[in-house]
């Protein structure tokens, strides 16, 4: 969805990156390791099973590009369980909280998400959970807890998408003046597409 296309592009140049530099990464780790502890870093290494782990996560984006739904969370769960420190279990939370919200699972998406910023060692990653799990609050009716949330320091790339969500709680809340001036705030900081549609939010409202 455009909405979500800042997100998408920070999320997609992490993944791309993971998969051009991870196992340098996790090499250099283990080399470094082993050169501290000798026969320690080899068990570390093992222990890690990145490479089951990203077996694993080739199997999840299978089931999920195939449709298979049920068996994608049920291996997304798995992975998560057996994985949970490495990268591919954040994305594949990622994915399942993005799957579990276009179903209208709303109280499972944001358990997902949740779960990522609480995991995920990489703040972009965090921001983008903490983003979307505002959005899935909106949804459920919980503009207060959606508020929490996106009471963090963003990056200023997210400042239009910061001001967009915070009238949309506005606007859940019934406060529809400040929630136009959420969304004027939002359509001065917008530097991604999908402007018609924020406009068109903010004209609902009125003059």
């Amino acid at each position: 969805m455009t909405q979500y296309e800042t997100e998408e592009q920070q999320l997609e140049a992490i993944k791309n990156w993971w998969k051009q530099n991870g196992t340098a990464v996790i090499t250099g780790a283990v080399l470094a390791i082993g050169a501290l502890g000798g026969w320690r870093g080899w068990d570390w290494y093992q222990e890690t099973q990145a490479g089951d782990a990203s077996d694993a996560f080739a199997v999840v984006q299978e089931l999920l590009q195939t449709g298979d739904i049920q068996s994608f969370h049920k291996q997304s769960e798995s992975l998560r369980t057996r994985y949970s420190s490495t990268p591919y279990a954040v994305l594949t939370a990622l994915q399942e909280a993005k799957e579990q919200a276009g179903n209208g699972n709303l109280a499972a998406a944001a358990e997902s998400l949740h779960w990522v910023i609480g995991h995920s060692d990489q703040v972009p990653v965090q921001d983008i959970a903490r983003l979307r799990l505002a959005r899935v609050l909106i949804a459920d009716h919980k503009p207060d807890e959606a508020n929490t949330v996106i009471d963090h320091d963003f990056p200023e790339s997210y400042a239009s998408l910061v001001h967009e969500i915070r009238g949309d709680i506005l606007v859940a809340k019934g406060e529809v003046g400040q929630a136009k001036q959420a969304y004027d705030e939002a359509l001065e900081s917008v530097h991604a597409r999908g402007v018609e549609f924020l406009k068109m939010k903010r004209d609902d409202l009125g003059s």
